[in-house]
């Protein structure tokens, strides 16, 4: 992880504070390991698909790595960002179950997490394989949408499988709320950046439409054509034409 910007958040900090006055301070950096290993997944196959990484953000749970990329990326790239820190946390599970690593706190604590970052709640990694997903077959503002109300779903659910008093189930649970408030509230935001993208770049297309639909209707690796004023509109051209009507 060289030349990477690594950040605990708060959350971990005290979290690591309370394993250390409690006695459970190897769980907790287990714990951290098992995290740290997981986001090595998404960096290394980040860097091998040629994206920078920005930061990592580390909390008691899981990690966020923040990569320097579009949102009109191709789909299977996102996928496998996705997929690879869970696929690292398997190679943890198989070298327990070979006897490699004689570990059942490493057994446990793994399992567990690679089992919860496969939760649908953002800003798991579930809920990222989820929505690119939606991205195959939707447009990318009603696949945001659905994104966001499948979280909430699943935040309730988890709350009513974990109610029991336990302050850092109750931390996870407002973090999990807090991320899928944000992306619900910015998602015009995050449609319009989606959009300024395949204005100002060139990003990398699979298919070709013809069609008059509106640009909230835009899919990911779709290029459009417009069949306007008796003549054939690139997408680029018809975007022109609404942001100088604006």
């Amino acid at each position: 992880m060289k030349n990477i910007k690594i950040k605990f958040n708060n959350l971990t900090l005290y979290f690591l504070l309370i394993a250390l006055l409690s006695g459970y301070i190897k769980n907790a950096l287990v714990i951290l390991l098992i995290v740290l290993f997981h986001e090595l997944g998404h960096i290394v196959v980040a860097k091998m698909l040629g994206y920078k990484i920005i930061e990592v953000e580390i909390f008691p749970f899981g990690g966020i790595t923040k990569i320097d990329k579009m949102l009109n990326t191709k789909i299977y790239k996102d996928l496998l960002i996705s997929v690879f820190g869970v696929l690292f946390q398997l190679l943890i599970y198989l070298a327990c179950l070979m006897g490699i690593i004689d570990s059942p706190l490493v057994y446990e604590y793994n399992l567990s997490i690679m089992l919860f970052n496969l939760l649908p709640i953002i800003p798991l990694d579930g809920s990222k394989i989820i929505f690119e997903l939606l991205n195959y077959r939707l447009s990318y503002k009603k696949s945001l949408i659905i994104y966001s109300v499948l979280s909430c779903l699943f935040i309730v659910l988890y709350f009513l499988f974990n109610y029991h008093y336990e302050l850092n189930n109750y931390m996870i649970i407002i973090l999990f709320v807090c991320k899928t408030v944000e992306v619900f509230n910015k998602r015009t935001i995050i449609h319009h950046k989606f959009i300024i993208e395949r204005f100002l770049y060139n990003p990398e297309f699979s298919k070709v439409k013809n069609t008059n639909e509106t640009v909230g209707k835009y899919r990911k690796e779709y290029r459009y054509y417009y069949h306007l004023d008796n003549r054939i509109l690139t997408e680029k051209e018809y975007l022109k034409k609404i942001y100088q009507k604006d």
